[in-house]
């Protein structure tokens, strides 16, 4: 038993203590490594610092080093323990070396956020073999040897969790744009996560995924230039409005902590009611 935690005196089961109990605690990343992919920007951006600021060492991979660097930096001057690496999450034996390098440097891997991935919004009559393949390997398969590489570092504490950005577009086959690449392969992230969560969970690695929304970022710059597109999904959201990036931090956050601890193969939808309708 816990010191936070009592005897329930009718089941003999344990349960909290009101006076002892720290429900910020369960928030917190305090000594857990935390490595993000594509962090340099946008979403990953949001969640290294969201985690920094709840105490995890921060690994910053992106293939725009110069980038990372600069968080490093900015994480740094916050009081957050980070260190950026170079990665191209399409190479796989550069996963593998960073992902060794990353331990370490810290000692430990104990949160991966696969956040690397793009979009190709080209007609799908249109759209070749190899770009259709392209977005597949780099929202998918690098998620998938991501999740293989970061397991082998949790199996050794029995604990870890991972965390698959997925997108609206991974519940659902519409949207404004063709983008039937990034569906198909969104859509397998969401299956991916439950898959992986039923084989590693006895191990004690609890796999999620977050399924945002049209969010602020760099991957819709061009539909917001489309007042008629950029109209349309805020009409097709029923809270009429697009997401900031730091509303994906409290997701994020819930999912790689304690706070979560029961939860396993979920997809968390930050979508503003979009897949409610």
């Amino acid at each position: 038993m816990k010191n936070n935690e009592i005897i329930d005196e009718i089941s003999g089961f344990t349960m909290p203590s009101a006076s002892k109990f720290d429900v910020f605690e369960l928030f917190s990343l305090k000594n857990r490594t935390v490595v993000i992919t594509g962090s340099a920007q946008g979403i990953g951006r949001v969640a290294a610092i969201a985690c920094g600021k709840a105490g995890g060492n921060i690994a910053i991979t992106d293939k725009d080093f110069k980038s990372a660097k600069k968080l490093e930096n900015e994480l740094r001057d916050a009081g957050i323990k980070a260190k950026a690496w170079e990665l191209d999450v399409i190479i796989e034996n550069k996963i593998i070396e960073v992902f060794d390098n990353i331990f370490s440097h810290f000692g430990s891997l104990d949160v991966l956020i696969n956040n690397a991935g793009t979009a190709n919004r080209s007609p799908a009559e249109e759209m070749t073999t190899e770009d259709f393949e392209h977005i597949i390997k780099l929202n998918l398969t690098s998620s998938f040897i991501c999740c293989r590489t970061a397991s082998k570092y949790m199996f050794k504490n029995n604990k870890g969790s991972i965390i698959n950005i997925s997108s609206i577009m991974g519940v659902t086959g519409g949207g404004p744009a063709p983008n039937s690449p990034y569906h198909a392969s969104k859509g397998a992230v969401v299956n991916l996560t439950r898959s992986l969560a039923n084989e590693w969970g006895v191990k004690g690695i609890r796999v999620n995924s977050i399924g945002p929304t049209y969010t602020k970022t760099r991957l819709i710059k061009e539909l917001n230039a489309n007042k008629e597109k950029l109209n349309h999904i805020i009409d097709r959201t029923p809270l009429k409005r697009l997401a900031e990036v730091s509303e994906m931090a409290g997701g994020i956050l819930f999912l790689a902590s304690d706070a979560s601890s029961i939860v396993t193969g979920h997809t968390l939808m930050l979508d503003g009611g979009w897949s409610a309708i």
